[in-house]
Parts: structure tokens; C-alpha cells; sequence
């Protein structure tokens, strides 16, 4: 009994927090969808990672800290804390305590919702990595810094893929209705995600968001995407000293893939995500190329988080402790 009540609790506290702090940073998130930032959508598409992070990093570190007194306290290495304070609900596995029945609800709902949401992550980058094995096992790879898969067949794909290792889905039938140009600008555009690592950041992102209030997370996603998109015309925009050349291969690119249907998923891909929006930026040449640094920023945050969890661990156990016993 004791084990599921701290399971119960654990589970309504990484919600509690999640949904806290995806409130918290919201605002922050709707001036991202603003004018601000429009020139450097590199930077906006960190910004939009980072605060899609935060309610994860800030939740794990937060529970982590409360469940660290009762752990050590089973492995030995401190006092048994829960002696000291009866008068108030026990985050804690070694002892029995009455589960309270809202507490104890609002712990099996969000656990239940964060499987259930955490099912369709996976079943979602099983099923996108699937259709990737089935294109890569019919197509001929081109040596690179990342290396090109020539596809066969009829879909209109220019594709970037990989967590880890890099390479681009080229489909025979795009390359040949592009010209020499165009398909330059295009390739350009899929090497710049993967010099960003935005589909490694995209499923990290994804995860992530099972942490945070499901709007926010959908909301977080939806800017950092086409936040990339934007930051990876630029570059491409740069590499072909023309944003105009690009511009041109995105219509042309979006016109094929609509006559098809989309192969590639969520993953990042060549097309017509927000086109009006990304053809005037690239037109007006408003958007600059610039380095990415979302992955840096985030671990810097988790770190802070790690760090002013592990010193204050005795502080959150008792101040979450206390939110419990406020709040239930």
C-alpha cells in the first residue's frame, strides 16, 4: 500500500509541476509567435525548444529531489525523515500512510494520461522509422558529409532523417523535375537540419512534452517547427547566395508534394509547412543564417536544475510534502 501510495504521489506531483510551469512560460511562448524575433528564427526555434524542455527538466528534477530523503533512507545512508513530521502527508515508500482519495486520483489519472500520451509517441517514431527502412531499403546511397538516399519511385520526397546518423531521402522523381539550381537549394535546406540535429531535437522535444500541459506541448511544437524551417531557409538562402533561388524550389517542391501524400510523417522535409510565410521572409531576405544552440542551452538549464535540486533536496521534499497536504 505504501509503495503505490508513493507511486500515486510521485506521478500527481511531476503533473502538478508539468502543468504549473507550462502556464508559467506560455506567455513567454505566444511572444515567440510574434514579430520580435522574426529576423532570427534560429534563435526563436531554441527559445521554442528550450520552453518545451522546461516543464520536463523542471518537473523530473523537482520529484527527483522530493523522492531522494525516503531513497536514502531505505539504502541507509540518512535518518528515517518521516519521524519528524506527522502532521502532514508522507512522500514516502517506507511507510504506510492513508492514501487520500483526490490525491490518489489525480496521481492515477495523470499517470494513466502520461502513458497513454507516451503510447503515441512511440508507436508514432515506430511507424515514421518504419516507412524510412522501407524508402532506405529500396534506394542507393551517395557518399557525403551526409550521405544522399536515391529512392526510386513515384513520391515527391526531399527528406532529412536520422537521430544520430544523418542522411537525405532523395526521390528519383523530385530530382528530376528540379532543376540543377533548385535542387542545390533544396539539398542545402536538408543539410542545414542536419547540422541542427533537428530530427534528434524533435522527438527530444516530443518526449518531453509528456511532462507538460498537452496544449503547451502541441503549441511548442508547432513554433519550433516551423521555427526550423525558417532558420534552415536561411542557411540554405546563404549557401546559394540567393534567398530568391530557394524561395523558387520550395513553391515548385510544395506544388509536387501535393499532388502526393506525405511520406515522410512529422520528420523534417523540404515542402510546403507555412509556405506564404517562409517564401516572403526568404524573398524580403529578412530571415539570417545563424548558428543553433538549443541543445547547449537546454542541458545547461537541466544541469542548473540537477544541481539546485541535489542541494536542496531536504527543502523540496518538505515543500512538496506541504503542497500535498494544502492542496489534498
Amino acid at each position: 500500500m505504501a509503495a503505490l501510495a508513493f507511486l500515486l504521489e510521485c506521478a500527481a506531483t511531476a503533473a502538478l509541476i508539468g502543468m504549473a510551469v507550462s502556464l508559467l512560460v506560455w506567455p513567454a511562448l505566444l511572444a515567440l509567435r510574434g514579430r520580435g524575433l522574426r529576423r532570427v528564427p534560429a534563435l526563436r526555434a531554441d527559445l521554442a525548444f528550450v520552453l518545451g524542455t522546461l516543464p520536463a527538466l523542471v518537473s523530473m528534477a523537482m520529484v527527483a529531489a522530493a523522492v531522494a530523503p525516503p531513497l536514502a533512507a531505505a539504502v541507509g545512508l540518512a535518518a528515517d525523515h518521516c519521524l519528524g513530521h506527522g502532521h502532514h502527508v508522507h512522500l514516502c515508500f517506507l511507510h504506510s500512510t492513508h492514501v487520500r482519495p483526490l490525491l490518489a486520483a489525480v496521481g492515477a489519472f495523470a499517470l494513466a494520461v502520461f502513458l497513454f500520451r507516451a503510447g503515441g509517441v512511440v508507436l508514432r517514431v515506430l511507424r515514421m522509422r518504419e516507412r524510412l527502412s522501407a524508402l532506405e531499403s529500396l534506394g542507393t546511397p551517395r557518399p557525403g558529409r551526409f550521405p544522399i538516399v536515391a529512392v526510386p519511385g513515384a513520391p515527391q520526397l526531399c527528406h532529412a532523417a536520422g537521430f544520430v546518423r544523418g542522411r537525405i531521402l532523395l526521390s528519383a522523381s523530385l530530382e528530376e523535375s528540379l532543376t540543377p539550381t533548385e535542387l542545390r537549394s533544396a539539398l542545402a535546406h536538408e543539410e542545414a537540419h542536419l547540422r541542427r540535429r533537428d530530427p534528434l531535437l524533435g522527438l527530444l522535444l516530443g518526449v518531453a512534452g509528456l511532462f507538460a500541459a498537452p496544449l503547451f506541448a502541441r503549441a511548442c511544437a508547432a513554433v519550433y517547427q516551423t521555427a526550423a524551417e525558417e532558420a534552415c531557409d536561411a542557411e540554405a538562402a546563404a549557401a546559394m547566395g540567393d534567398g530568391g533561388l530557394v524561395a523558387g524550389a520550395l513553391v515548385k517542391v510544395a506544388a509536387l508534394q501535393r499532388r502526393v501524400s506525405h511520406v515522410a510523417g512529422e520528420a523534417p522535409a523540404f515542402g510546403a509547412l507555412a509556405l506564404e510565410r517562409r517564401v516572403r521572409l526568404l524573398l524580403d531576405e529578412e530571415a539570417r543564417a545563424s548558428t543553433a544552440h538549443a541543445l547547449r542551452v537546454a542541458g545547461a538549464v537541466a544541469l542548473a536544475a540537477g544541481l539546485f535540486a541535489f542541494a536542496h533536496t531536504a527543502f523540496l521534499h518538505h515543500a512538496v510534502e506541504t503542497a500535498l497536504h494544502l492542496l489534498f
